[in-house]
């Protein structure tokens, strides 16, 4: 008999699983800092980068980072939106808040 779990248990599984890949780590840093993507849309305040901005500082080609964030992405730890030919990507602070949370009161 398997265990009961509940949607909130298996959703943090999926964020664990997530950030068990170091280049999905390095990601999560990256997006820290505020990018150079040149798209007047973007708040150039915040933090948050192009793909383009990513590949840069990775070393790795564009569809591998692709790939990443968009494991991020089914996780919940990343925002992205797509502004014209670019992809921007944000942390999304409110989840990896509630996932520290979470891991703390193991």
């Amino acid at each position: 008999m398997g265990i009961a779990t509940s949607t909130n248990t298996v959703r943090r599984l999926q964020q664990l699983r997530a950030l068990a890949h170091p280049t999905r780590l390095r990601i999560l840093e990256l997006l820290k800092k505020r990018g150079c993507c040149s798209c007047e849309m973007i708040d150039r305040r915040a933090g948050g980068m192009c793909v383009c901005d990513l590949a840069k500082e990775l070393p790795l080609r564009q569809p591998t980072i692709t790939h990443h964030l968009q494991v991020l992405r089914a996780a919940g730890l990343v925002k992205c939106v797509r502004i014209g030919p670019w992809l921007y990507c944000r942390r999304n602070e409110k989840v990896l808040e509630a996932l520290g949370a979470a891991v703390t009161k193991l």
